[in-house]
C-alpha cells in the first residue's frame, strides 16, 4: 500500500474536479462514487454497469467523462486494452498491477512495492518533489495458459 492517502470522500473529489476546471454534473458525481464504492479498477462497462451509479448514464458519455478524469489525472487507467483498460481513482490508494497481455484482466499485486525506497532516492538526488510511480507489470494469466 505504501502512500499514505487517506480514501477521498466524494465532496473533495469533486472539489477536485471543479478546480481542474470539470463540470458538476450527476453524471460526473455517479461515476466518481461508483468508483470510490468499488475499491477496485473497473473497466467502462463496469462502471456502466454498476448499482452504485444512480442514474440512466449512456456509454458514450460515461467514456467522456473518464476520459477527461484521466487526462486531469484524477482517475488512473489501468492496462492497455482499449476493451479492457480499467480505471481507478489515483488518490484512493497506491497500487501496483499485474495484467494479462491476452485478456486484459488486472489484478492488484499484493507485495510490498518494491521501487518505493528507490522513489525517496529519486527525489533526494533529483530534487524533485511529490513523486509518484506507476508498476505494471504483463504477462500471461493462468486462464489465457490453460
Amino acid at each position: 500500500m505504501g502512500h499514505s492517502h487517506a480514501t477521498p470522500d466524494l465532496d473533495s473529489l469533486l472539489d477536485q474536479c471543479s478546480d481542474a476546471g470539470l463540470r458538476r454534473t450527476s453524471a460526473l458525481r455517479a461515476c466518481l462514487e461508483v468508483l470510490l464504492k468499488a475499491g477496485q479498477p473497473l473497466t467502462l462497462q463496469e462502471i456502466g454497469t454498476s448499482p452504485f451509479l444512480g442514474i440512466s448514464c449512456d456509454p458514450a458519455t460515461i467514456y467522456r467523462l473518464i476520459t477527461r478524469l484521466e487526462e486531469k489525472r484524477i482517475v488512473r487507467r489501468i492496462g492497455f486494452h482499449s476493451r479492457a483498460a480499467h480505471y481507478c481513482l489515483r488518490e484512493s490508494s497506491h497500487q501496483d498491477y499485474l495484467i494479462c497481455r491476452d485478456c486484459g484482466s488486472v489484478e492488484v499485486l499484493d507485495i510490498t512495492c518494491p521501487v518505493e525506497h528507490l522513489e525517496k532516492e529519486i527525489a533526494k538526488t533529483s530534487g524533485y518533489s511529490d513523486l509518484e510511480h506507476e508498476l505494471e507489470f504483463f504477462g500471461r494469466c493462468a486462464a489465457c495458459q490453460r
